[in-house]
């Protein structure tokens, strides 16, 4: 491209020595199948050939022979976009593990979804007569057979900010998250079961919040974050927040690009 950002069609980029060489398409982009720091001969009429070496997703500003040569042979690196993707384990307070999968794409700035679920999945068929089991009466009723069962669902997107040089990411997200208690009775059912019985505290539909810092370090992702489930009150979410640490590791590359000029 040129000093105003224009594509240019046609540039010839090749070896020193000739032996391979390509030209730009109409959008100013051009692949070559060399190695890193080839020296390379670009030529364009009616502007100033530029002698560069090769490196991955480069961008080449070429100056017009009339232009101010101080400003010549411009070469700049885009940051190429980078995928990652990471196995999560989460720890929540009241204790309550999970474990989930983490995906997105970042250059300066980008994205990620992120999915969470526990161990439990003895979801509530119902309630008891009189609302939800509270943990005072619970112990004590005939058709409980002692049995319980930790559910944690979430489901939370956002996004993701590089900070400065170093490649290291600052995440931000919201998104939904579900968490209850549930009791086995004789018959085999699973009741809610709640902490407060005056607010109605469980099962727990509540807003999750997180944030954190994630790192590549040699083609490896690692992250961790803090995540507090804000609740709404009421008799299906709690007045209270839950709060959770993630501890993420993975892998993170680069997308493959053409070459711009």
């Amino acid at each position: 491209m040129d000093v105003n950002d224009v594509p240019l069609m046609g540039v010839v980029i090749q070896t020193a020595e000739g032996a391979i060489s390509t030209t730009s398409d109409f959008d100013g982009y051009f692949e070559l199948n060399v190695a890193e720091n080839t020296p390379l001969e670009v030529a364009f009429l009616g502007y100033k050939k530029l002698s560069v070496k090769a490196t991955k997703d480069m961008r080449i500003v070429m100056m017009n022979k009339g232009a101010n040569p101080k400003k010549s042979n411009e070469v700049q690196q885009d940051l190429p976009w980078s995928m990652f993707i990471q196995a999560n384990a989460m720890m929540a307070f009241p204790f309550s593990p999970a474990v989930g999968l983490t995906i997105g794409m970042v250059r300066k700035g980008g994205w990620y979804l992120n999915f969470m679920t526990g161990f439990g999945f003895h979801m509530e068929d119902g309630v008891t007569q009189n609302g939800l089991i509270n943990k005072d009466s619970y112990r004590t009723l005939p058709f409980y057979t002692g049995a319980s069962s930790k559910q944690t669902l979430s489901l939370t997107a956002g996004g993701v900010v590089r900070l400065g040089k170093v490649p290291v990411y600052a995440y931000m997200g919201a998104g939904w998250a579900y968490k209850s208690v549930t009791l086995e009775t004789n018959n085999g059912k699973w009741l809610a079961y709640i902490t407060d019985p005056a607010s109605n505290m469980s099962p727990l539909h509540s807003l999750a919040l997180e944030t954190g810092i994630l790192a590549n370090i040699k083609g490896f992702a690692l992250s961790i974050g803090y995540e507090p489930l804000i609740g709404f009150g009421g008799q299906y979410s709690s007045a209270s927040a839950a709060h959770e640490i993630k501890i993420g590791l993975g892998g993170m590359f680069n997308i493959k690009r053409r070459t711009g000029k």
